[in-house]
């Protein structure tokens, strides 16, 4: 029987994986190439969120609060108000969809307008990654930032763990945290949410011919820029929510208590690995894809470690997600999702193409 500790924690391991690996599939199909600064953009989100958290707190005396209290799921712990988690939110979001659009706008979009290639704008990307990181390690070791952190809300700037001001909900003798209900609530309603916007609207219907077939979009009229826009502002906010899921349950899966480095530097491969396996080309299959690795990195690797005797086996964890990386590109190049892509596309300028024909 599975552990309902390791099932949650692979759930929101799950989700952040999920999310990130959306991010890295729209990136792809609006510019052609895998950013490498993605999952950066999540630890941008994260010092935000901590940051607007810390200074709220201590402008209004929060007084960290254990009192059970009354809902729906039986007795939640809310260590703040409601307030201090949605601010961080809302930080975390700004602060990731504006390091993205700083990216598209001041280094991707010129290159791209100059006919650079695949490998000079992915070295460009690796580039942004290193330049966010420095500026992540100034940020983070400057004198006022550890004195709010560590006044305001205990953590260490270098080394930040909020997992204990996560909301947590009892049902019986049993703990639920916080982080696995919003964290599986979040990946559930955004992948409505991007269904109906796709497949019900015209902005939807837009923005997939635009990333399928760019000349042809423009062709039909569309703002193919606008956009890659809206596509990148989407990625930016999945990597804010992502980063905020990782500061407040930085135990769940293989993430770690945030630093300028970690997690993201743990966690790339695996979002790659995500959006690869569930087809890069493809939205959903992407958040499908990510679900999957985040599933076979903690639950499968925590049942075959128990099943062969191995005790530290899920430390190379990572080895089964390359592994499936592997299997997709034998059987499927284009991912679990590149299956329905031809017959999906004609669809989409079928529904665009004037009625008198092209």
């Amino acid at each position: 029987m599975v552990d309902f500790n390791v099932l949650t924690s692979t759930i929101i391991y799950a989700s952040v994986l999920s999310l990130l690996s959306l991010g890295i599939a729209l990136i792809y199909m609006t510019t052609k190439v895998f950013n490498f600064a993605h999952p950066r953009l999540s630890l941008v989100g994260s010092y935000a969120a901590v940051t607007i958290m810390a200074y709220y707190a201590s402008k209004a005396s929060l007084e960290y609060n254990f009192e059970p209290k009354e809902t729906i799921l039986g007795q939640a712990i809310i260590p703040y108000p409601a307030s201090f988690y949605i601010l961080g939110v809302i930080a975390a979001i700004i602060a990731a969809t504006v390091a993205g659009l700083a990216e598209y706008y001041l280094i991707l979009r010129p290159l791209l307008r100059r006919g650079a290639d695949y490998l000079k704008l992915m070295i460009a990307t690796l580039a942004y990654d290193f330049i966010l990181l420095a500026i992540l390690f100034l940020y983070n070791t400057h004198l006022s930032v550890k004195k709010l952190m560590r006044e305001a809300l205990g953590v260490s700037s270098t080394k930040m763990d909020l997992s204990s001001y996560d909301l947590s909900f009892t049902m019986g003798d049993r703990v639920i945290s916080g982080a696995f209900i919003y964290s599986l609530t979040i990946t559930l309603l955004l992948t409505i949410i991007l269904y109906l916007l796709l497949f019900k609207t015209k902005l939807g219907i837009k923005m997939r011919a635009s990333i399928e077939n760019p000349p042809l979009a423009e062709v039909l009229g569309i703002d193919v820029e606008r956009v890659y826009a809206i596509a990148w502002i989407i990625s930016g906010i999945t990597a804010g929510i992502a980063g905020f899921i990782i500061v407040m349950s930085p135990s769940a899966g293989s993430l770690k208590p945030v630093s300028a480095t970690s997690p993201a530097d743990e966690i790339v491969v695996s979002a790659f690995a995500g959006s690869i396996v569930g087809g890069v080309t493809s939205i959903f299959g992407s958040l499908f894809g990510g679900a999957l690795i985040g599933f076979i990195e903690t639950l499968f690797t925590n049942w075959l470690q128990e099943l062969t005797g191995f005790g530290k086996l899920f430390q190379y964890n990572k080895v089964f997600s390359m592994m499936a990386v592997a299997i997709t590109l034998l059987f499927a190049p284009k991912g679990i999702a590149g299956l329905r892509e031809s017959k999906a596309l004609r669809r989409v300028f079928n529904k665009l193409r004037p009625r008198g024909g092209v």
